[in-house]
């Protein structure tokens, strides 16, 4: 399939449009051409593989898991993966979803050398992100390694041009036509080739930015299941606060300030959440189902039994000791202690307040809060 130009050459252009060569981004610039120039080898062997992608057929369609960032996407995604009905992108393969095909198994020890010192990987480690190469991962971030000018990633690396990148990419709403079969095409062709990978299996795909996508997923994939899952909108600001300052310290190739991040994420949530709204009705009622963040961090396999049932996926019985064995021996999910300012509490009371409403979160008095 076409990915419209070489690797190399997209991503020399998408700097290019967005300003951000200069001598302070080298450091970061290189690691994204090191990585590309390192695979290049990989990935002329794998392109012999397209014909077998392109006419790979999915059994069935996806199990879709939504909810804005830091809602509990991960943890869900974490204990669905250990069903073997399910197949699933791992880390590596979202790392390197063009070479993964031929190369994972003899490249993965290669990959584990990279030092566990850096900051980049401990910071992760301390927001509870699973960094095992094997361990399940989100699609969307492999559309930004393909280097896929279709990825809503790209407001992160350029910070200054976030809207320009999450109303067309994330949102759809200034994207053209041209632009949206494009995001269609990579989309798809990552769906395939991790179908082929994983044997035809049902697919389980984790990515927050798919909750406002409801329309294009549909028409890609009618039987599709959505898994939705919510959480007290104030923990979500402040969870979302500390990942994008991981992400933007790590990876933006412009400029950014405190208020700015704190803009942002009140903007994004407000238009995702809204449009998730919006798109919810054209889901059947079969095909989704809601759950509260809270309720499954204290009773996950009570909530999971439920999602089995109210989905109609494999028997839950045949899943529930992998389930049990793998909660035995890792962490939950956390529910973290923040203090709300209240200025925040007052903005998000303001601009937040048909989520609380919605899925009835108490809303704090603003006067109060301290």
């Amino acid at each position: 399939m076409d990915n419209s130009g070489h690797p190399i050459a997209n991503l020399t252009r998408i700097i290019g449009d967005n300003r951000a060569f200069g001598l302070s981004n080298v450091p970061k610039i290189s690691a994204f051409y090191v990585k590309l120039l390192f695979q290049e080898p990989f990935r002329l062997w794998e392109q012999k593989k397209q014909p077998v992608i392109k006419n790979h057929q999915l059994k069935k369609d996806p199990l879709f898991i939504i909810g804005h960032w830091r809602s509990g996407t991960s943890f869900l995604q974490y204990l669905l993966a250990q069903d073997p009905n399910f197949g699933y992108m791992n880390k590596f393969e979202v790392v390197f979803p063009d070479i993964f095909l031929r190369s994972e198994e003899t490249l993965k020890a290669v990959v584990n050398q990279i030092p566990e010192t850096l900051n980049f990987i401990q910071e992760v480690q301390n927001m509870s992100i699973n960094l095992e190469l094997d361990s399940p991962s989100e699609i969307e971030i492999a559309l930004t390694t393909m280097i896929s000018p279709a990825s809503l990633h790209w407001g992160h690396i350029f910070p200054q041009e976030n809207r320009h990148y999450f109303n067309k990419f994330l949102f759809f709403d200034t994207a053209n036509e041209q632009e949206l079969s494009k995001w269609k095409h990579d989309y798809q062709y990552l769906i395939k080739k991790t179908s082929l990978k994983k044997g035809g299996k049902q697919l389980l795909l984790k990515s927050p930015g798919n909750t406002c996508r409801i329309k294009q997923l549909l028409q890609m994939y009618p039987s599709a299941r959505f898994l939705f899952i919510h959480r007290n909108p104030y923990d979500v600001f402040y969870s979302n606060k500390k990942l994008w300052y991981t992400l933007l310290d790590n990876l933006a190739l412009q400029p950014y300030d405190d208020q700015y991040i704190e803009e942002e994420i009140i903007w994004t949530y407000k238009k995702m959440m809204r449009k998730y709204l919006d798109q919810r009705a054209l889901i059947p009622e079969d095909q989704l189902i809601e759950i509260r963040f809270s309720n499954f961090v204290e009773h996950p396999l009570k909530v999971l039994e439920q999602v089995y049932n109210d989905l109609s996926l494999s028997t839950f019985e045949d899943a529930k000791p992998q389930i049990e064995q793998f909660l035995s021996h890792k962490t939950t999910g956390k529910t973290s202690n923040y203090n709300y300012e209240n200025s925040i509490i007052k903005e998000l009371n303001r601009t937040w307040k048909f989520a609380f409403e919605q899925w009835n979160y108490s809303i704090i008095n603003d006067r109060i809060a301290t």
